[in-house]
């Protein structure tokens, strides 16, 4: 749930941002892994030298991001 709403706040980020986010670089992988899986996110590698990766919310993740939101305000 934390990605998917820093994602909603800040558009699209890289791992080392997620990691500062969630702290371990396994936990992170994995859930970024789960939720590109699930369709909520969308990971792009850059067309740069270092082949970087950026990931986003797709439309699907954008919908459940905001679900999470208003839970968040209903709490």
């Amino acid at each position: 749930m934390r990605i998917l709403c820093a994602l909603a706040d800040k558009g699209a980020m890289n791992f080392t941002e997620f990691k500062r986010l969630v702290g371990s670089p396994t936990t992170t992988s994995s859930c970024l892994r789960g939720l590109v899986g699930a369709g909520l996110v969308r990971k792009e590698i850059q067309a740069d030298r270092y082949r970087s990766v950026r990931y986003s919310l797709t439309d699907r993740g954008s919908r459940v991001a905001k679900l999470i939101r208003n839970l968040e305000k209903a709490l």
